[in-house]
């Protein structure tokens, strides 16, 4: 048996996503972890699907500099829903709707947060893939993306093709 001690109040915020994908035991015994913590069990015969697991659980809480004109700030990339650039201003749009200025290339941030699921949809947009709520085809080839916080993002034609394919949802004749 293979145990992780998780923080209970991080825990809660992926509890059903987690146990839901992976085949495990969840305990707060306190013979078991210490209090204030959640422990996570899997049988010795899932111990490989432990690296997914505990990635799953890092990029749930990970977290990045950003440097602004007053210095560096510091984002969970999950609050991040898109960045938009208007010539050399970046702006990070967050949750809440509140946005930053960042002091960084769109290019630079497009690899950065890459592994975080983020994609480029436009020459001036970088949008976080987990933070849509509808995709709807366009004039011109394009699509309209809905964000959960209410905001439309268009697909540019030229990076229609990469957004499917990361999406997972390309078909053969495109």
């Amino acid at each position: 048996m293979t145990k992780i001690i998780w923080n209970r109040e991080d825990f809660e915020r992926i509890k059903d996503e987690i146990t839901s994908q992976f085949n495990l035991s969840v305990t707060t015994d306190p013979n078991e972890v210490p209090e204030h913590k959640i422990g996570l069990m899997l049988n010795d015969e899932n111990v490989e699907s432990l690296k997914a697991l505990v990635e799953a659980l890092m990029l749930k809480s990970y977290q990045l500099l950003f440097p602004t004109p007053e210095g560096y700030i510091q984002v969970q990339t999950r609050q991040i829903t898109y960045l938009e650039a208007f010539g050399d201003d970046i702006y990070m749009h967050l949750d809440q709707g509140a946005s930053e200025l960042i002091r960084q290339p769109l290019y630079q941030l497009e690899q950065m947060l890459k592994p975080y699921h983020f994609i480029r949809i436009g020459k001036s947009f970088i949008v976080n893939m987990t933070k849509i709520r509808y995709i709807r085809t366009s004039f011109n080839a394009k699509l309209d993306l809905e964000l959960i916080c209410g905001t439309h993002l268009e697909v540019s034609r030229s990076f229609v093709k990469d957004f499917k394919a990361a999406l997972g949802i390309l078909k053969k004749e495109d």
